[in-house]
C-alpha cells in the first residue's frame, strides 16, 4: 500500500511543522517542502463530509483535513492535513480498512491528538463512496468496449468474407446477419442497464 502522509502545526504555534509518511517523520526540509508543494497542488472536487472532516481529491490522489478535539495555545482549531493516493485495485476493502487505522494510529501515537470515532467513520464511508464508484466507472468502460467489440467484429469478419470471395450472402441471409447482431448488442445493452441499475439501488 501507498503511505499516507501527515502535515500538522504543532499547539504551541512555535516549533516547526510536522511531517510524516506513515509512522515515520520527515525531517529533511526539500523533501517536507515537496510534500507541502504537492497538497497545495492539488486541484479537483471539494467537499464537506462534516465540521470536522473536509475532502479535495482528483481521480489519483486526495487531501483530508481532519479536526482533532485538541485545540492550540490561542484555543484555535488545529487542523491535521492527510494526503495520499488512491488504491488501484479494484477490491479496495482492505485498503479502506488500512488506511483509516493508519490515520488512527499515526494521529494518536505520533501527533497526539484525538480523533472522534464519527470522524473515522466519515473518513471510511467517503473513501468507499468514492472507490465504489470508480470501479463502477470502469465497470460500465468495460462494458462499452464489449458492446462496440461484440457489434464490429460480425460486421467486419463478414465483409472480409465476402471481399475475398470466400462467403456469398443474398439479400435474405445479410438481413438475418444484421438481425443477429442487433440483437447481440441489445442484450449487451439491457446487461449493462440491468447492472447499473442495481448498483443504484444499493446506493
Amino acid at each position: 500500500m501507498n503511505s499516507l502522509f501527515f502535515w500538522v502545526q504543532p499547539l504551541d504555534n512555535k516549533s516547526p511543522d510536522l511531517i510524516f509518511k506513515g509512522r515515520e517523520k520527515i525531517d529533511n526540509q526539500s523533501t517536507a517542502q515537496k510534500i507541502v508543494s504537492e497538497i497545495y497542488a492539488l486541484s479537483g472536487k471539494r467537499k464537506e463530509l462534516s465540521p470536522e472532516v473536509t475532502v479535495r481529491y482528483d481521480d489519483y490522489n486526495f487531501v483530508i483535513e481532519v479536526i482533532p478535539t485538541e485545540k492550540d495555545e490561542e484555543n484555535r482549531l488545529a487542523p491535521i492535513v492527510i494526503y495520499g493516493e488512491f488504491t488501484k485495485e479494484e477490491n479496495f476493502s482492505e485498503w479502506v480498512e488500512t488506511s483509516c487505522d493508519s490515520i488512527r494510529e499515526v494521529v494518536g501515537d505520533n501527533l497526539k491528538r484525538t480523533l472522534e470515532e464519527n470522524t473515522l467513520l466519515k473518513v471510511n464511508e467517503w473513501f468507499n463512496e468514492v472507490l465504489e464508484a470508480k470501479k463502477n466507472k470502469l465497470d460500465n468502460q468495460k462494458r462499452i468496449i464489449s458492446i462496440t467489440f461484440g457489434s464490429l467484429v460480425p460486421v467486419l469478419v463478414g465483409w472480409l468474407l465476402q471481399a475475398n470471395g470466400i462467403l456469398t450472402l443474398n439479400p435474405i441471409e445479410v438481413t438475418t446477419l444484421i438481425g443477429l447482431n442487433n440483437l447481440w448488442v441489445m442484450l449487451l445493452i439491457l446487461s449493462l442497464i440491468k447492472s447499473f441499475r442495481s448498483k443504484t439501488r444499493r446506493r
